[in-house]
């Protein structure tokens, strides 16, 4: 019993892995974008003043805008900016998640945990940290049927006996989890100052 209890963690365990790929993919490619189809969103309410900006120059109700939504002390300039990309949604909505993490004194910095200051990334760290979300997904997927190899063949290797055991192959499959979730949120944090990092000074 307590054994078909684990098999069945580990199966849940297999399934959060492969929905976290599908989730952080669209989260990254499209959540911001469904955001701001919402017109009582902050975000939507910043997209239809950026359109209306690149469509006529006029950038008075746009900073109006920001002024009630960001913190007195933010730079409209980078609003501004980044309102005259060809797609600002996701510049839009990185300013408004960090807004409390940036100071633009001349140049921008990133005001981190312990008081600690840095400039924006200049790389984007995308690419390498979404490989590693689909690494560990294959490490939960390769655990997962070691899981199911092990109920009728042993591992026979002293040094990887542990394999053999339920509980071992869960945590391991659980903690692989969590670590994925780490690397999600890392991703959207250094993916937004990135994008922050890109934002010209001048308002055009």
């Amino acid at each position: 019993m307590l054994s078909t209890m684990m098999l069945f963690l580990i199966f849940v365990g297999v399934a959060i892995a492969v929905y976290q790929v599908y989730d952080i993919y669209y989260a990254q490619n499209f959540e911001d974008d469904e955001r701001q189809t919402f017109d009582d969103s902050a975000l939507g309410q910043l997209s239809t003043q950026a359109e209306q900006y690149k469509a006529t120059g006029e950038f008075q109700g746009l900073l109006e805008l920001a002024g009630r939504l960001f913190d007195t002390r933010f730079d409209r300039d980078l609003v501004l900016s980044a309102a005259s990309r060809p797609q600002p949604s996701p510049y839009l909505a990185a300013l408004l998640r960090r807004q409390r993490h940036i100071l633009s004194n001349g140049r921008i910095l990133v005001h981190h945990l312990l008081s600690w200051k840095t400039r924006p990334p200049a790389k984007d760290s995308r690419p390498v940290l979404l490989t590693l979300v689909l690494v560990n997904c294959l490490v939960v997927m390769f655990f997962g049927g070691l899981s199911l190899y092990t109920i009728a063949y042993q591992v026979s290797v002293e040094t990887l006996a542990w394999m053999n055991s339920e509980w071992i192959l869960m945590l391991i499959i659980y903690a692989v989890i969590m670590l994925t979730h780490g690397i999600y949120k890392l991703d959207t944090y250094l993916h937004d100052l990135y994008l922050i990092g890109t934002l010209n000074r001048t308002s055009g």
